[in-house]
């Protein structure tokens, strides 16, 4: 994913995001204030939530933090990443 596709699915690069109950029960992240599509949805079955009692929110937000620093990390990586066009002289 570029930074223009980034750009283009948050808004800005300082973008404010906010996690939020939808009416059905799951949780999803959007651009804050913005009443488009959700950018993730996370549901949790009635077993699940259960469990996690009043986390659930928590463990949403930590999954979703996960996922942000993924996407983060890959986005750095590509632009550290070095490429080479050149056919190598030995082949090893």
């Amino acid at each position: 994913m570029s930074i223009e596709q980034l750009k283009e699915l948050f808004g800005n690069q300082e973008a404010v995001l906010e996690l939020v109950q939808l009416e059905g029960g799951e949780l999803a992240l959007r651009n804050a204030g913005s009443e488009k599509e959700p950018l993730v949805k996370i549901q949790f079955n009635d077993e699940v939530k259960a469990l996690l009692g009043d986390q659930t929110a928590v463990i949403a937000q930590h999954m979703i933090q996960a996922a942000l620093f993924g996407l983060l990390e890959k986005q750095v990586n590509e632009w550290q990443a070095e490429v080479v066009d050149e056919k190598p002289q030995f082949m090893s």
